[in-house]
């Protein structure tokens, strides 16, 4: 991976040492992270720190991670469907319940939209340029000079689902040192609406539910589709 994971890499069980990551001269510094951003918050808020947080609507979420629940090589029994559903339902989950997750970092963009940067992965999908743009204006690297274009859509092609997907590392069943699941594994199909293959009509009812319930009277208008 070539952007270190907080709580795997840095501060985990496969913990490294911080030189590791420190082969630049720049002071910016990218992290990836799934923790939740009530676990964040006090070491965030004092700082300096950008946060880019990117959302999926919580049945294809679901139908996802159920599928890389069966590549992974962590669970000894894959979970059939039904267990995946009620796990889901009931915030039993890595890194807690996917709506709590949500809102924590949805409600933080609203109180500090220059430090939060909430995007859906619907979002990135319809119109990735435009998002991108958005997304370097928020980090100070807006694309405003000669030859910018031409910048942009290179990044948009080279972070395609498309062309990442398609590299042999991305394909094969090798692993990483701080990490034994197969690179394949991360890369799936990447559709909007993939949920529609997997979930039945009662599923998609209770997780709607669940959504209305959870998003709907927060006032986040978001993950019925």
């Amino acid at each position: 991976m070539l952007v270190p994971t907080l709580e795997v890499q840095l501060y985990g069980a496969q913990q490294q040492s911080p030189s590791t990551f420190a082969s630049t001269s720049s002071p910016a510094r990218i992290l990836a992270t799934h923790l939740p951003h009530q676990l964040l918050a006090d070491t965030v808020k004092p700082s300096d720190c950008r946060m880019v947080y990117v959302t999926r609507n919580p049945k294809d979420t679901l139908a996802s991670f159920w599928q890389f629940v069966l590549k992974s090589r962590s669970y000894e029994e894959p979970w059939p469907l039904e267990v995946a559903v009620e796990k889901f339902c009931s915030g039993v989950v890595p890194f807690g319940p996917y709506y709590d997750h949500v809102l924590g970092y949805w409600k933080e963009s609203l109180e500090r939209p220059e430090k939060v940067f909430f995007i859906t992965y619907e979002e990135l999908k319809d119109d990735t340029r435009t998002h991108v743009k958005r997304l370097a204006d928020f980090l100070g690297c807006p694309f405003n000079g000669d030859g910018e274009e031409e910048v942009l859509e290179e990044i948009v092609t080279g972070c395609s689902f498309e062309k990442l997907s398609n590299y042999e590392v991305n394909k094969s069943s090798e692993h990483s040192q701080w990490m034994k699941l197969p690179f394949s594994s991360f890369f799936r199909k990447g559709d909007v609406g993939d949920h529609r293959n997997y979930l039945n009509g009662e599923m998609v009812e209770r997780i709607d539910t669940i959504t209305a319930e959870k998003f709907h009277e927060s006032g986040f208008m978001y993950g019925m589709n």
